[in-house]
């Protein structure tokens, strides 16, 4: 179905093959490079934002709202649309534990001129409300995009990412066997999912949580699945069981990254130059190599998507001194 956007990103992203290899089981490693979008730094919010900003205009509103954790990629590419658009943007952030520091996301929030409430976990609701409120009676039209892009339009966007992976799959004389990414609010992961079944595709799709336990991550997708479904007259069945939601690398928790994953993210940079970080790609990739080794998996055609998150790995420099060998 087509539905209208605007051009933010540079498409098809790249997809290539990962020279190194990873692990012992003769597996071929490929990687989409959803982190060279083009919009800001990079990464899978902005093939979405291209869907809700063009919403956005089409409903003639002029001021931007949106919400996140204090160092979103979400927030971050939003405000860059935004402020692309000449549209004043305001993010609503999770208040953060101690005073957040001019770097990271943090910086690019400062650089687009995106205002700024926090709020605390308890009252995320309550204050995004009290906010849109604030700029209705001001005389604005505000639009509010969900944290991480979620909705049927971000699920969309993902819709339409699989159709770009499969014809790149094509022109690569490939077909992959799994594709693995990092899944947070779930409507990549419903996208990728909504496209395979459209398309009659026969990958694993495996999102590595980066947050979420296996249920609430689950459910999440799955609605998101049924939403989309629902608006676009298209039946799927038995969709819980389609759905590849791997809680096992979350650690202690969301923006946590343990020794394995540093040194994951090491290794990636000084063999393939490529930048993932703690919060998202890095936790996704090294729980997608341990899960390959577990599982013994051998002789396939991986697929990695990179969603971004460079921001994120530049505000993280420090934990990097603490890996206990070199690599």
């Amino acid at each position: 179905m087509k539905i209208d956007k605007l051009d933010f990103i540079f498409s098809p992203t790249d997809l290539y093959k990962i020279n190194i290899c990873f692990d012992k089981s003769n597996n071929d490693f490929y990687i989409k490079r959803d982190d060279l979008t083009g919009l800001a730094m990079g990464g899978n919010k902005a093939r979405k934002l291209e869907y809700f900003i063009q919403d956005a205009l089409d409903q003639e509103a002029d001021y931007i709202v949106t919400y996140g954790s204090t160092q979103s990629n979400h927030c971050a590419m939003t405000a860059a649309a935004a402020s692309k658009l000449n549209l004043p943007c305001l993010l609503v952030l999770a208040k953060p534990d101690k005073e957040p520091t001019y770097t990271g996301n943090f910086f690019l929030y400062d650089l687009f001129d995106a205002e700024i409430v926090y709020t605390s976990t308890e009252e995320v609701s309550e204050t995004i409300d009290e906010e849109i409120e604030k700029l209705s009676n001001k005389g604005y039209n505000p639009y509010f995009i969900y944290g991480g892009g979620h909705g049927n339009l971000g699920t969309h966007a993902y819709v339409e990412a699989y159709q770009e992976i499969i014809s790149q799959a094509e022109d690569l004389e490939v077909n992959f066997d799994y594709i693995f990414f990092a899944s947070g609010t779930g409507t990549t992961q419903a996208g990728l999912i909504i496209g395979k079944e459209l398309q009659g595709g026969s990958e694993e799709i495996i999102g590595i949580s980066i947050a979420r336990d296996k249920q609430r991550g689950t459910d999440v997708i799955s609605d998101s699945i049924k939403d989309y479904c629902n608006q676009f007259n298209i039946e799927i069945s038995n969709i819980e069981r389609k759905i590849n939601f791997i809680d096992s690398y979350i650690g202690e928790g969301y923006g946590i990254a343990n020794q394995e994953v540093l040194k994951t993210i090491k290794l990636v940079a000084k063999k393939e130059g490529i930048l993932l970080d703690p919060t998202y790609t890095g936790k996704a990739f090294s729980g997608m190599l341990d899960y390959i080794e577990k599982n013994k998996i051998k002789d396939k055609n991986i697929l990695f998507i990179h969603t971004g998150g460079t921001s994120i790995l530049l505000d993280n420099t420090e934990q990097f001194k603490e890996i206990e060998e070199r690599i």
